[in-house]
């Protein structure tokens, strides 16, 4: 799954939750519109962080540092 942003004719971008399996787009979630890039933003965000709530997936951190 991937979140993707689609400019629709009007100039509003549309962010989208979309799977891609067997070779075909599937749109799970709409999440919002919007012209105004800050909101775009968002919108990004928080289907970034719905899509980790529905995978399931742990965040690993590759800093290097470790807690004793």
């Amino acid at each position: 799954m991937f979140v993707r942003q689609k400019k629709n004719k009007s100039g509003v971008v549309s962010v989208q939750v979309i799977d891609k399996s067997s070779g075909k787009y599937k749109v799970i979630k709409t999440l919002g519109s919007s012209s105004s890039i800050s909101r775009v933003e968002m919108l990004v965000k928080e289907g970034e962080h719905w899509i980790k709530s529905q995978l399931g997936q742990a965040e690993i951190d590759l800093s290097g540092t470790q807690d004793a």
